[in-house]
């Protein structure tokens, strides 16, 4: 017999679940419910089912509508997410609902893409096709598919003919056939299936080693160089796993996971998936879909009609109930972090929830994070043999050579800036190596991770700088639309025409952005086709897709572009990377910074010379000796990694540490000192394991109009500091200053 009280969570700041009556509605853990709160109805989802209440019954609200024809959530996605919050410190209504596609958030019933599914029956088969009339060709031919094949959808018979759906129900009506509503599988256009490659014997080691212990949990760190063929290595995993549960006894047939870091990889994955596995249904869920694009993937990968699920890092708490293999791609990227909300990285929920399905997750990277790099040779500096009875520690696979048998690691070469004449913000090397491969009509990639016309105007009389006025930062020159932009609030003004500060009207552009720098091509290249990738020229949907069509048919000599390039593209005739300035993030107060240069370099770097053509990488930079660019020169990643970890090991930084960050921001900065004091304070007095730091303003003091702060945190063992948060989060939420600070607590942090 159901209990009468519901245990329903909801997108509430508060750390806890709500009671409400059943009011005799038959619903489920894990059901979307529509419940009155406060002054609104807003959606819950059930989490358990009661017989009394801490609160009077009669005080206690029915729900207003239970979404019976929907399949609740799973229990282990709900047990995957109450873990997270818990963990993250992070109030659980708030992440379960989060993690759900924004149509099943609202208020209007989420309408899912339906069609039907034919299934021949016994008097079906047993049909003679010649005893149909001939002029029921459209029939014949229905038929004739479902005696070949046991069952088709609407989709696949609309291929047939047009009236095939009217046929294959008058089939239903003679008894031949049944029909079943099911979720409308999206139709693509027939691939033509490329042939597949052989392995080099490093590839068919890895496959070897992952196939052997594909059945249990284990977490695999791929560390393969940019071009060694990591995606032909997750094709042929997920060809076995696919395989193997297409050809079990499981009801339904295997899903494999794949995580991509950002929306621009997407695409070119998916292309390549089906054009080598096009046979199975393929779902891809990211920001650049429309709501009802993502709630239909969504359902498909939770009705198990979905075997390959693309996504970006949201794609981890997604129902997939037959889940048997995990893909972390790029996986050292800083975007599988969220920065905001709660504050996960979906690269250890990947762990988590693989070790409790029981299941391997293989991690791919040429510049793993150190973190990784350290799970994998152990603290000693030595690869984890495959023995180890440590199950934290990940297997390590390497491959050290390109896939195509011709292509060799580029040549790098760092160029000084300060013993040469800069041509609009290039050297002369830079400039030549661009036309000759202009000449050989060879393609070339310029990276500069900095979007805009330039980063700042400067007053040359005063030295005034066009500052935001709701940020610590300065806004950057947009020549195109003449106004001036902050990239970290989205505030914008026109270019004023003469300096704000001291009157004099000589403002100029200081500094290369990628505008610029692709104005300055246009005129020092004039034949050149240049071609811009950053946020702002690729805003509209499926320009990435355009663009990047465009390079491979040879349609651009030139690409100008930030980070979005850096990785994961494959430009067979590109045989040139210039990077231009990139001496900042050297000298920065962050202790990551030249972790995440060099993996960026390296990305970037491997782009060129991926086909039979020789590569040539040129930096650009006032230090040419530094420590980083000797190790990016020799391009040897391990030990510059294990140089690294020497010295995070001397001075007791991750991942020889557990950290957690108090984050805190209001729009006066009084009281984020005093709410943080008052933290500080509690944390000084509840552990003495955990050294906690005194209080501190971030590099950005000012964001978005608020004025921020923090408080550090770190620990020898993760317990201590788990237990230490929890206590404090408690603490936190009960006082009152709580209320007029926005704070928010971020475990592992990668940004300080």
């Amino acid at each position: 017999m159901p209990k009468p009280i519901l245990q329903i969570a909801l997108d509430v700041p508060l750390a806890r679940l709500f009671d409400y009556l059943s009011a005799g509605q038959q619903v489920q853990v894990g059901q979307r419910v529509l419940v009155p709160f406060g002054r609104r109805n807003q959606i819950g989802i059930v989490m358990d089912e009661a017989d009394s209440s801490e609160f009077a019954i009669e005080k206690l609200k029915p729900i207003t509508q239970a979404f019976s024809d929907e399949v609740p959530l799973d229990a282990e996605v709900l047990s995957l997410i109450r873990f997270s919050a818990d963990y993250y410190h992070y109030p659980f209504g708030q992440a379960l609902l989060a993690a759900l596609p924004a149509r099943l958030r609202q208020v209007a019933p989420a309408v899912a893409r339906k069609q039907y599914c034919y299934q021949i029956t016994d008097a079906g088969r047993q049909v003679d096709l010649e005893s149909l009339p001939k002029r029921q060709r459209v029939l014949r031919l229905v038929l004739q598919a479902l005696q070949a094949e046991g069952e088709q959808t609407e989709a696949v018979l609309d291929a047939l003919s047009g009236s095939a759906r009217k046929a294959a129900k008058e089939l239903v009506n003679l008894g031949y056939a049944t029909a079943e509503q099911v979720l409308a599988v999206k139709r693509v256009p027939a691939i033509l299936q490329t042939p597949q490659p052989a392995l080099n014997a490093e590839q068919a080691a890895a496959v070897t080693s992952i196939t052997q212990e594909i059945q249990v949990f284990k977490a695999w760190l791929l560390h393969g160089i940019t071009g060694s063929g990591k995606t032909e290595v997750y094709i042929r995993l997920m060809q076995h796993v696919l395989q193997q549960g297409a050809d079990g006894a499981a009801q339904q047939s295997a899903q494999v996971l794949v995580l991509v870091p950002e929306i621009n990889l997407t695409p070119q994955l998916e292309a390549r998936f089906r054009t080598r596995l096009p046979q199975y249904n393929l779902v891809s869920l990211h920001s650049s879909l429309s709501e009802s694009e993502r709630l239909h993937n969504w359902q498909l990968a939770q009705s198990g009609a979905a075997q390959i699920i693309i996504g970006t890092r949201l794609s981890i708490f997604t129902p997939i109930p037959n889940l048997k293999l995990i893909l972390i791609d790029e996986e050292h990227d800083s975007s599988y972090k969220q920065q905001d909300s709660m504050r996960y990285h979906a690269r250890d929920v990947a762990l988590v929830r693989a070790k409790r399905l029981n299941i391997p997750v293989v991690m791919g990277s040429a510049t793993p994070a150190l973190e990784s790099w350290y799970n994998a040779m152990g603290s000693n500096g030595q690869a984890t043999s495959a023995a180890s009875s440590q199950p934290n520690k990940y297997g390590l696979l390497t491959l050290k050579q390109r896939a195509v048998s011709a292509a060799q690691l580029p040549k790098i070469d760092c160029i000084d800036t300060t013993k040469v004449n800069l041509q609009h913000g290039l050297t002369p090397q830079l400039v030549a190596a661009l036309r000759l491969r202009l000449e050989r009509k060879e393609q070339s990639l310029l990276f500069i991770n900095r979007r805009g016309y330039s980063p700042v105007l400067l007053c040359t009389a005063c030295h005034w700088i066009a500052p935001c006025t709701r940020c610590s930062s300065r806004l950057v020159v947009h020549l195109g639309q003449k106004k001036l932009r902050c990239h970290h609030c989205g505030h914008e003004q026109r270019i004023p025409h003469q300096c704000p500060s001291c009157g004099d009207a000589d403002l100029h552009p200081t500094g290369h952005g990628t505008q610029r720098l692709e104005q300055t091509l246009a005129t020092l290249l004039p034949t050149a086709r240049i071609a811009r990738v950053d946020r702002d020229s690729i805003s509209r949907k499926h320009a990435l897709v355009e663009i990047l069509d465009r390079v491979h048919n040879q349609e651009i000599d030139i690409l100008v572009g930030t980070q979005m390039l850096a990785k994961g593209h494959d430009f067979p005739n590109l045989t040139l990377v210039g990077v231009i300035d990139t001496d900042s993030a050297l000298h920065s107060p962050d202790f990551r910074a030249s972790e995440r240069l060099f993996a960026q370099l390296m990305q970037v770097a491997g782009r060129a010379g991926r086909a039979d053509k020789a590569g040539q990488v040129i930096i650009q930079t006032a230090f040419p000796e530094h420590a980083l660019f000797n190790a990016l020169r020799s391009q040897d990643y391990a030990s510059y990694a294990n140089d690294l970890l020497q010295e995070r090991e001397q001075v007791q930084f991750p991942p020889y540490v557990f950290t957690a960050l108090l984050r805190a921001e209001a729009h006066d900065f009084p009281l984020v000192q005093q709410f943080l004091q008052l933290a500080f304070s509690s944390a000084r007095a509840l552990s003495q394991q955990v050294v906690t730091y005194d209080p501190v303003r971030p590099q950005m003091e000012r964001l978005k109009g608020m004025e921020r702060g923090y408080i550090l945190m770190h620990a020898q063992q993760r317990p201590a500091l788990q237990k230490l948060l929890t206590q404090l989060v408690h603490q936190l939420r009960a006082a009152p200053i709580a209320a007029k600070v926005r704070w928010a607590v971020d475990v592992n942090p990668l940004e300080f």
